[in-house]
């Protein structure tokens, strides 16, 4: 017998009571003697006889009326007759469908199970979607109401905005505060990066200060700190920006050197206001650079910033002799003024480039005008002509005119083009000893390193490299037909030579006129050469071409789908129009009666060819069977006649009923009917088909591959019975873990037909949460005993209650058995406990027990709080976790700490107001 639920086992009682005569009175004794679970803490006032009529109407079971009638759920009737929120998707069903009771004080009233689960809810059947941010936010985040039970309600959140995040930016606009999506995502997260020309509102005409030029391309909390809209302090320039030029310009409006259009550096003053007109290099340093101290002007000679910088070396002279204003060193005539004029590249020589030194004094003075005297500090040519004279090559100035003979002096000989190429093509650094040999140093591989390094293998320096001629026959790909007149450019597109084993399709993609419908390999059917095909109708397709299907043109059946037409009556083919072929070569069909005519109209089935050849229609090959009422078909077709058709008789045969020959045959001694082929087919008698769905058990899993003679003995089919246990009863008897007794003889409930093993504990009695789902059944139900196994944690976890080593000791704590109240059965350690008398936030929500009941006293007086609850009791002078200062005492501050601290962090505090 299968099990049934508690509730249902009351209904067949109260059921077999009425039906046998017993008294009403004795029904209604056994009904409340067989009550289920206490209802929960929430209803918990009502758990008695004369609480049952504030939920169950007489007659008329649990109403929607009593459900929404009660205090807690008023604001949820409200949102059922406005139509919004979750439960307005569930009109018209019951509310116990979800929210079921009498499953003890701690059971959860709400089942998830009909909305997918907890963990699985969908958000956007409340009417307010999880986007965002929001999407990984906790539940307990938002929901933060609790029931009188001291669980999470989730009704009652507004959907806007404000609802849960107030006015952060304290608007005094109420438009501004609903109109949080302005800047913010829906889902969430920081607002859109707005700049000031961006904002949804004028801010010139809300707020008297106009966002011109950079300001409209500046952040909200560039200005608006804390993100905080309300500004204090006065809209002037240096309410935002920092005055960096001291009480100098204090008078001044910073407008006069400054304007918004531009960066704040950028200032717009004239310098030739004050009498020292900047030119060249004075324009582009900072003020600072000059104006090191803003409250005194500097000195407008040139030592007045720049110092003695030669050390007098030239004091004789003065800067103006050699710098002008604008910072340029060309005024010296160094003609007239030493014994060395500036010729050639010399003359546009800066003056550090010959009179080094690391500091501006350090003005070098040469002996000598010898080239060495300079360019040995330069490491001319690296040093490697130390032996030799400049003058050999070099001309005054920096000429090059060379006496150097390349073929001669050097190991790379210049031939053919090379020796008309100049020198710095190649020497482009003073270095001549470059060790440059390959050609690969100097020409760009065009090839991309495809072909490998040796260019010499097909180029050489007396021809031009177009112009080289390369022979195609070496490589894995030679040139013939029409390839040998194609351009290089045509396959090897970009330079790309590394082709690897190309395709025809890879060149000739458009070319294709079959568009692809023939696949990638042309070759099959065509060559290089004009109009050249090897095309053979019977290698690439399941279709030869023999008789007259050989000389009939393509246009009969390659045709397009929008000119096929049925084929005519008479005249087959002939008759047909010719259309031209579809390059795409679309096919009629593969059968006869795709393009010819039947005139027999399926009196002897589809297969022509059983019967015709491709020659002519004239030439029939046998007589065919398949003109009565019985189609040889398989096996059938390759029989003798007379097998069927006995001798001396008319060709009437023995019926078209299989029994008619196979009676002998049927080991089903007739039990399934005399129609074998519902089951077995001609073309072989095994594997015969069934469908056992007809009969009302549908074979699945293992059932599906057992033989018929495993259940069905001894050849009988009708009345198999179809429960588990004839079949499985010795099955269950022999299995000793868990023993397998008279409750347990419905093997579905546990068992699949896919597979015995493992099998799957389904417990609608009491769920499996948690650690619950992996503990054996041997855990709970010991000795085999299934029936009567208590439910309450503490029958079996009594022991970890009782123990001394459990902390807190939940004894002397008088904490309650009901396990449940505080741990999870996914895990033992990690116990939550619900505050009933002392909301817990902040900082109290992460403190241990401990903290506050030192000594596992839980029933002094923190545990029952009453109205005028004092901080000072743990915080104060003689507290459990004193932070009590004396200054405080002296300065009389008030015990209750909330005034100025709050739960969330004791520090910073507020000062009362």
């Amino acid at each position: 017998m299968h099990r049934r639920s508690v509730l249902s086992a009351w209904a067949s009682w109260i059921t077999l009571g009425v039906s046998v005569g017993i008294p009403a009175t004795a029904v209604a004794e056994d009904f409340f003697t067989l009550s289920p679970e206490p209802l929960s803490s929430a209803h918990a006032a009502w758990d008695d006889r004369a609480g049952c009529e504030q939920c169950h109407k007489l007659g008329g079971g649990v109403t929607e009326a009593r459900c929404l009638g009660c205090h807690d759920h008023a604001d949820l009737a409200q949102t059922l007759r406005a139509g919004r929120g979750l439960h307005a998707r569930f009109v018209g069903r019951a509310c116990t469908t979800c929210h079921t009771e009498h499953k003890g004080r701690a059971g959860r009233i709400t089942s998830w199970d009909e909305v997918g689960g907890r963990r699985n809810f969908d958000h956007d059947r409340t009417g307010f979607a999880l986007d965002g941010r929001h999407a990984k936010v906790a539940c307990t985040k938002c929901h933060l109401k609790k029931l009188a039970s001291g669980r999470t309600s989730y009704l009652g959140l507004k959907s806007t905005c404000d609802g849960c995040h107030g006015n952060p930016h304290a608007f005094t606009n109420r438009a501004l505060v609903k109109d949080c999506e302005s800047c913010h995502p829906r889902g969430g997260g920081r607002a859109a990066k707005l700049t000031a020309a961006q904002l949804p509102f004028d801010h010139a005409q809300r707020t008297g200060t106009a966002l011109d030029g950079l300001h409209g391309d500046a952040k909200c909390d560039d200005c608006h700190k804390g993100n905080r809209m309300p500004m204090k302090r006065k809209r002037t320039c240096v309410g935002c920006h920092r005055q960096p030029h001291g009480r100098t310009f204090r008078k001044s409006d910073c407008t006069d050197c400054h304007a918004v259009s531009r960066k704040f550096a950028k200032a717009s003053f004239s310098h030739d206001k004050t009498g020292f007109e900047l030119r060249g290099v004075h324009t582009r340093p900072n003020c600072s650079r000059c104006h090191k101290r803003l409250e005194k002007k500097p000195k407008s000679t040139c030592v007045g910033c720049h110092g003695p910088t030669h050390r007098r070396r030239f004091d004789g002279l003065g800067c103006k002799s050699c710098h002008a204003n604008d910072g340029d060193h060309d005024r010296f005539d160094h003609a007239k003024r030493t014994t060395f004029a500036l010729t050639g590249k010399h003359e546009a020589l800066q003056c550090r480039d010959c009179h080094r030194g690391k500091k501006p004094w350090r003005f070098e003075r040469h002996e000598t005008a010898a080239c060495r005297d300079c360019h040995t500090h330069a490491k001319a040519h690296d040093g490697e002509f130390e032996d030799k004279q400049c003058g050999q090559c070099h001309a005054e100035g920096g000429s090059k005119e060379l006496k150097f003979d390349h073929n001669r002096d050097a190991r790379f000989a210049l031939t053919g083009l090379h020796a008309r190429v100049e020198c710095s093509k190649c020497h482009t650094t003073t270095k001549f000893r470059i060790g440059k040999l390959a050609c690969v140093d100097c020409h760009a591989d065009n090839h991309r390193g495809q072909l490998g390094q040796v260019c010499e293998n097909c180029h050489s320096t007396s021809v031009v490299f177009a112009d080289i001629v390369f022979d195609h026959d070496k490589t894995r790909y030679p040139l013939v037909g029409l390839h040998q007149t194609a351009k290089c450019e045509g396959c090897h597109v970009g330079g790309d030579y590394a082709l690897g084993e190309p395709a025809c399709i890879d060149c000739h993609r458009a070319d294709d006129q079959h568009l692809g419908a023939l696949g990638r390999d042309c070759a099959k059917c065509h060559e290089p050469k004009p109009g050249a095909s090897k095309f053979d109708h019977a290698v690439l397709t399941p279709f030869p071409l023999t008789g007259r299907h050989a000389t009939t043109d393509c246009g009969y059946c390659h045709v397009v789908e929008e000119t096929k037409i049925a084929p005519p009556r008479v005249g087959w083919t002939q008759n047909t129009p010719k259309h031209p072929a579809d390059p795409q070569f679309p096919v009629r069909g593969g059968q006869c009666a795709d393009c010819h005519f039947d005139v027999h109209e399926g009196a002897y089935g589809s297969s022509c060819e059983s019967c015709h050849d491709t020659g002519a229609f004239s030439n029939v090959q046998r007589a065919v069977h398949d003109t009565g009422a019985f189609r040889l078909l398989g096996t059938h077709d390759r029989l003798a006649c007379q097998r069927c058709h006995e001798p001396n008789q008319k060709l009437a045969g023995l019926g078209t009923y299989c029994v008619g020959c196979h009676r002998n045959d049927d080991v089903h001694a007739n039990a399934l009917g005399g129609e074998c082929g519902d089951c077995h087919a001609q073309f072989d008698w095994r594997p015969a088909r069934f469908n056992h769905t007809l009969v009302g058990f549908a074979l699945r899993g293992a059932h599906a591959t057992v033989d018929c003679r495993d259940c069905h003995q001894l050849g009988v089919y009708a009345g198999t019975p179809r429960d588990c246990d004839r079949c499985h009863l010795q099955d269950a008897a022999a299995t000793p873990s868990p023993p397998h007794g008279p409750e347990m003889m419905v093997c579905a409930d546990c068992h699949t037909p896919a597979s015995f093993v493992p099998a799957r504990r389904t417990h609608p009695w009491y769920p499996l949460e948690g650690q619950h789902v992996v503990a054996r059944c041997e855990s709970c139900h010991t000795m085999g005993t299934y029936a009567g196994t208590p439910r309450d944690c503490e029958a079996c976890h009594l022991d970890a209650y009782q123990s001394p080593s459990t902390q807190p000791n939940h004894v002397t704590a008088g904490m309650s058995t009901d396990c449940a109240s505080c741990h999870r059965p996914t895990t033992w350690t990690g116990a939550r406990y619900v505050h009933q008398t002392f909301v817990r936030r902040g900082a109290h929500q992460i403190a241990g027990c401990a903290s506050c009941h030192p000594g596992d006293d839980f029933r002094g007086a923190f545990n029952g709080r009453v109205a005028g609850f004092d901080c000072a009791q743990c915080h104060g002078p003689m507290g459990a976790v004193s932070r009590w200062p004396d200054d405080h005492r002296a300065a009389g501050y008030p015990t209750t700490c909330d005034v100025c601290h709050n739960e969330i962090a004791w520090t910073p505090a507020r000062t009362p107001r």
